[in-house]
């Protein structure tokens, strides 16, 4: 017979082992680690993105070629973040290098258009089958003019999100994000609990929470609320949870449940743009909602993102309804790294 021995103190010997390989980890890092010192007289927390602050130490980066980078100290990693999805093609892509090369020498910014952001956009309005684009500059800025559109076209205040959904950290989306358990509510009635610090109440009031790949609850909430519900903001493939696909015919059923409630629908494809099909999931799918944001991998690791829409509802950029500005929109440098 099999004897099985239940071990009740590995606790501590785990401890031990992430100690040990912490010290190894840093040890081999001392320039990081000098790095890392001087950055925190100067740089909030020795880091540019809160998300960079991690245990042992920060990996201060130097270069990268294709699936590998190398530290400041000269160490080598296989890269399988990608710049939390960015780097699709992998770093220094001889294209995007030679593109952005181009460009930089004949000027990074004019704050008027340039030939490549016509070629991009009619690239995207190719692969994702909706006629008219803009472009911004990350995904945050991508997401909140999907939700000003959506409010703006409409003239109602509350807007529709999924929980645990995560479209940047704008006010009106940092809802419902990274909550516990206590902040929750009922799987029927999610609540509109804020997941950041600084986003006043009065905020996250008009944001409305409903479960993924669930129509029946999700038609019940927007029941509850469609007098002032201007549109849904929704992860096609959501992703801040893992990867979950959608159920089938999930994505077919939001869209006809939007389109009978007079609702518009934006799909948030910042991170499944041009990764999970050439058209992301809107491809993918066959479903096309009103609105498309894209961002991450679309610049080849070039800041960019971009908007795009229907006819009716570009249109009201067109009009000047609403105003969809921004200094680097466009940026050559950008559209340049875009159009490989």
């Amino acid at each position: 017979m099999l004897e099985t021995t239940h071990h009740t103190d590995d606790g501590p010997r785990l401890d031990d082992l992430i100690d040990r390989d912490e010290r190894l980890f840093v040890e081999r890092q001392p320039a990081s680690a000098a790095l890392a010192r001087r950055a925190a007289r100067s740089l909030a927390g020795g880091v540019t993105s809160s998300w960079q602050i991690h245990r042992p130490q920060v990996v201060w980066g130097d270069r990268g070629k294709g699936s590998r980078i190398w530290d400041v100290d000269g160490n080598e990693y296989v890269d399988l973040h990608g710049g939390y999805g960015v780097m699709l093609v992998g770093h220094a892509h001889p294209a995007i290098v030679e593109a952005v090369s181009a460009r930089i020498a004949r000027g990074s910014h004019f704050a008027q258009p340039t030939e490549d952001a016509a070629a991009v956009s009619e690239e995207l309005a190719r692969r994702f089958g909706l006629p008219l684009w803009r472009f911004a500059n990350s995904g945050t800025e991508a997401t909140m003019d999907a939700v000003h559109l959506m409010r703006a076209i409409s003239g109602r205040r509350k807007i529709l999100k999924i929980e645990g959904a995560y479209h940047g950290h704008h006010d009106s989306v940092m809802v419902a994000v990274y909550n516990g358990l206590d902040e929750l509510g009922p799987p029927d009635r999610p609540a509109s609990e804020r997941s950041g610090a600084g986003i006043p109440r009065e905020i996250t009031d008009l944001t409305v929470v409903a479960p993924y790949n669930d129509l029946e609850t999700l038609e019940a909430i927007v029941t509850s609320h469609e007098d002032d519900l201007a549109g849904v903001i929704v992860e096609p493939v959501m992703m801040n949870a893992g990867i979950i696909p959608p159920a089938d015919g999930y994505l077919q059923g939001l869209r006809d449940v939007t389109r009978r409630r007079g609702l518009l629908l934006a799909f948030d494809e910042v991170k499944t743009g041009l990764t999970v099909s050439p058209g992301g999931a809107t491809q993918r799918y066959g479903v096309t909602p009103d609105i498309v944001c894209l961002g991450k991998a679309l610049g080849g690791g070039v800041a960019i993102s971009a908007v795009g829409g229907t006819e009716e509802v570009m249109g009201h950029i067109v009009d000047g309804t609403y105003d969809q500005v921004g200094t680097f929109n466009g940026n050559p440098l950008a559209v340049a790294g875009s159009g490989c």
